[in-house]
């Protein structure tokens, strides 16, 4: 009987342990699932040491400017060199940063550029040196180039500096002369991320090793990543998290290249937004540059606090509410996967990945002010109350935007040259008052009310086209060969009249009411040619773009070589930069006549490009004064002689979008 018993308990037992070593797949209940992920607690994570300085000197600044602006831990002060430019030095600036003996190592330093929108002072090339406790000279580490722009610069010690007593900035060169600095900051790394190998399958923290249970990961100490973990092995962590994201060459770069503005910074988009004050988490794999992370206040504008982030664990306090984007600029072809932990799922739509029937989706679920799309050329981030307004195709509306950049860059030659640039175009909303359309250096923007019109695809594409193909016009302006002082809103509307035709509208200088006049180009004929003025002297834009349309009309369309403008833009980029304004003007006809080998002096006397003028101009703030001689014309007019080129049978000086079959052959 009692070993009946007993037999019987080892059975049960038998029955238990089977059971509960079956369980351990997944290690437990079925109550024991997450349901959806919430980040845990944090402050766990390690944030990189921040060492600050004993003391700090420079080898001059303007008076109220010194280098402790620059070391105050208020990005909005600044430290500057003096301003009178007489008593510049001959010898480079030079900052010396002291530190305690306690100090035992530095890894990176952080220059933060100036962020009150000047620009005088950014730094941009510097050496940098070093001398450690204890040590009488300094040693040489690195002469480091610095992009042209407000973003943050990081200068990394590969190994790290140990025990280090002083470190030397040796600034040669600054824009306009000058150098500026809103903080410079110095880090010392916190790694944590070899506490976890066992756990996950590479630093981003993203997948888990195979064979781990959860009861391991229920062990580990860490709320955050133990949520984290958790919630990946339930299968409930949203796989919005997780990107792979590709490196840019630097648009700064490529735009000194081409000679136009830059494209936009933000290829990379998240679909994540943080708010102000909230502990974003990140997890980086491995990477070949600097990766940063930017968190953009778009009530506020484009720009924001960057925050370089390391291989492993990173923990950023937000210091707004804004949508998170990472910029990874190097020429290193490379892709970094990211896991951002924390932070508020926006979501973002992308052409070729989602249809309307997830526009739909993603928009109505949207919980920011704004909503990114990309495009193939372009990147839009709209004003999301607008988006769900006016917005019902989204597939259209971003085919439309990658079609302007598209047209614009085959007309400037940059498809035949292989000079296409890797980013997109930007365009935004801009919700500050008094905007309606303006182009900057690395992006264009519109005003709200302004969606009701380019939201549209089909509102877009007809006469609403010229509005953004404008702005967008201003970030491909080729300068200085096709954007001397005078310019800016002229040879600009190439560009726009170029994509309004293409998309199948009347010409704009063909059709235009114009008071008094037939229409632009009626106009044009009568007050700038008939009148006998220099092209520069007359002030409607539309009136001085009539040339600059007349040569695509003639050579593109009349004669069939679709290649002009295309020859004319890479010649201007490969040519050094004329040193004046006039010379800039007589240069351009130069390039027409050798690129078209076609003598075109009758056409540019009639325009007034070769009339002397010498008057000052004022665009934009901006006064120059364009001076052309006639011994300079004349100079120009016998070297187009000397070349031997048949000139046109026909006056080119009178073709319209309506005559363009009269001059054919």
């Amino acid at each position: 009987m009692l070993k009946t018993i007993f037999k019987s308990s080892i059975i049960l037992f038998g029955i238990f342990l089977f059971l509960s070593t079956s369980c351990s797949k997944d290690d437990s209940g079925p109550g024991d699932h997450l349901d959806a992920y919430v980040p845990g607690d944090a402050s766990d994570i390690l944030t990189d040491i921040q060492i600050f300085t004993t003391s700090a000197s420079a080898s001059e600044h303007q008076p109220g400017e010194d280098i402790s602006r620059a070391l105050d831990g208020d990005y909005t002060t600044l430290f500057h060199s003096r301003w009178d430019q007489s008593l510049f030095p001959e010898v480079p600036v030079v900052i010396d940063f002291v530190f305690s003996p306690a100090v035992d190592k530095i890894d990176y330093l952080l220059y933060h550029p100036r962020k009150d929108g000047g620009v005088n002072g950014f730094i941009l090339e510097t050496e940098v040196w070093v001398r450690g406790q204890g040590e009488g000279d300094f040693s040489r580490l690195a002469d480091v180039v610095f992009a042209d722009n407000s973003t943050t610069k990081r200068i990394l010690f590969t190994g790290g500096l140990e025990s280090p007593h002083k470190i030397r900035l040796v600034a040669t060169r600054g824009r306009n002369d000058f150098i500026s600095a809103s903080q410079f900051e110095f880090f010392a790394f916190n790694d944590q991320a070899g506490d976890y190998a066992a756990y996950f399958t590479d630093l981003s923290f993203s997948t888990l090793r195979e064979g781990v249970s959860r009861t391991e990961l229920q062990g580990i100490a860490n709320e955050f990543i133990r949520n984290m973990a958790l919630a990946i092995y339930d299968g409930v962590y949203e796989e919005e998290r997780v990107g792979l994201y590709s490196s840019y060459p630097d648009p700064a770069i490529i735009s000194a290249e081409n000679k136009t503005n830059r494209m936009g910074p933000y290829d990379n988009i998240t679909g994540i937004y943080a708010e102000a004050g909230q502990e974003l988490v990140v997890f980086v794999d491995e990477t070949k540059a600097d990766l940063v992370l930017r968190i953009v206040d778009h009530n506020q504008g484009y720009n924001g606090q960057d925050h370089f982030l390391h291989p492993g664990p990173n923990r950023i306090t937000a210091s707004e509410t804004g949508l998170v984007y990472l910029i990874y600029h190097t020429d290193i072809e490379h892709t970094a996967k990211v896991n951002i932990a924390s932070g508020i799922i926006n979501g973002y739509f992308e052409l070729g990945v989602h249809d309307n029937d997830d526009w739909q989706k993603l928009i109505a679920n949207a919980g920011y002010d704004f909503f990114d799309l990309k495009g193939e050329k372009s990147l839009i981030t709209f004003t999301t109350h607008e988006l769900r307004q006016y917005t019902s195709d989204a597939v259209r509306l971003v085919e439309v935007y990658d079609s302007i950049v598209l047209m614009q860059q085959e007309l400037m030659g940059l498809y035949k040259y292989d000079r296409v640039p890797a980013g997109r175009l930007y365009y935004r909303t801009n919700v500050s008052p008094g905007v309606y359309m303006h182009a900057t250096q690395d992006a264009t923007e519109y005003a709200p009310s302004t969606l009701q019109y380019i939201a549209r695809h089909e509102l877009l594409r007809g006469d609403h086209i010229w509005g953004p193909a404008h702005e967008t016009g201003h970030i491909h302006q080729t300068r200085p060969g096709l954007m001397w002082i005078g310019m800016t809103e002229v040879t600009v509307n190439i560009y726009s009249q170029h994509v309004q035709v293409s998309f199948g509208n009347a010409s704009r200088l063909q059709n235009e009411y114009v008071p008094g006049y037939a229409n632009r180009y009626h106009k044009a004929f009568e007050e700038i040619i008939a009148a006998g003025i220099p092209h520069i002297a007359h002030e409607d834009v539309f009136c001085q773009l009539v040339p600059f349309w007349q040569l695509q009309l003639y050579f593109a369309h009349a004669q069939s070589y679709t290649d002009f403008y295309k020859d004319v833009h890479e010649q201007i980029r490969l040519n050094p930069d004329p040193p004046t304004d006039g010379e800039c003007q007589l240069e351009f006809v130069r390039i027409v006549c050798d690129v078209a080998q076609t003598d075109m002096t009758e056409f540019f006397q009639a325009w007034g490009f070769l009339t002397p003028v010498d008057m000052d101009i004022h665009e934009y703030g901006v006064t120059r004064n364009m001076k052309i001689t006639q011994e300079q014309i004349d100079e120009l007019i016998g070297y187009i002689a000397a070349k031997g080129y048949p000139a046109p049978s026909q006056p080119v000086q009178y073709i319209t979008d309506n005559t363009v079959g009269d001059y054919v052959n």
